[in-house]
Parts: C-alpha cells; structure tokens; sequence
C-alpha cells in the first residue's frame, strides 16, 4: 500500500509539472507583445494585437520594397526565448529579411529578459519579375517564444 501512495504521488506530481509547463508555454496572454510598429508608406496597418500585425502592403515592380520595425516586449516576469522564427527564406521572386534593428540575425535561443525588449525590422524586396501566373506572395511571419526553463 506504501508504494501505491508513491505511485499516486509521483503521478500526480508528473501531471501538475506537465501542466504548469504547457500553461506558461502559452505566451498568447502571458505578456510578450509587439509594440512601436513603425513602417514605410507602401504598407496599411490594420491592427497590431499582441504577437500579430495585420497589415498589407504594395509592391509593384521590381526593386520596390516595404519595412516594418517594431519592438517585442518582455512584460513578464520571467526570461523568453525564441524558439522557432518562421518565414520564407527561399523565394526566386521575393526577398524577405527578419533581423534585429543592428542587423544582427535573429536565432533559435535568442532570449528576451525579463523586462526588457528587443527591436526589429521585417524588410521584404521585390527582387525578380514574376514569371509564374499561379505564384503566391507569402509575406507572412512568425516568431514563436517560450518561458526559459
């Protein structure tokens, strides 16, 4: 009966750290925020909430670009790191460049302290004419944080 008690216990205590650990993996709600969204006059911003910035953008012939800098905000209490940075990289028509506002890149385990912020600049180029009429332009982006552990 002593060890059904350890079994139980340790279960229980393996479920409240699974538990703890996916409710502060959540950072939707958890204070880390894009703030002091500045951008060039090509691009129409319709909101900025939280992690997301809907916005739209023109780009017309080659060599026309757009930028938006912006700054992520650590307003919780503890450290983030970046855990993923999601963009195209690879397109033979469409630059896309996501650094910090020094132009150094940004990388997985790139932390965020507590308290502070880092700022960024998301530049897309229109490089090359589009030969392919069924071609998609994805200018979207995506960067992925989790508490430090």
């Amino acid at each position: 009966m002593k060890y059904l008690d350890v079994v139980v216990v340790s279960l229980l205590l393996v479920f409240g750290l699974f538990y703890f650990n996916e409710i502060n993996n959540d950072t939707s709600n958890k204070g880390i925020y894009y703030d002091n969204l500045s951008y060039t006059d090509n691009v129409k911003v319709n909101s900025v909430d939280g992690l997301n910035i809907d916005y739209s953008a023109e780009l017309n012939n080659v060599g026309d670009s757009y930028e938006l800098k912006f700054d992520v905000i650590n307003s919780t209490s503890v450290d983030m790191i970046i855990k993923d940075c999601i963009f195209n990289h690879d397109d033979p028509y469409v630059d896309y460049v996501l650094t910090y506002s020094d132009g150094e890149t940004i990388n997985n385990g790139d932390i965020i302290k507590k308290g502070e912020s880092r700022s960024l600049v998301y530049r897309v180029l229109y490089k090359n004419n589009i030969k392919n009429n069924e071609y998609a332009f994805d200018s979207g982006f995506n960067i992925q944080y989790e508490q430090v552990l």
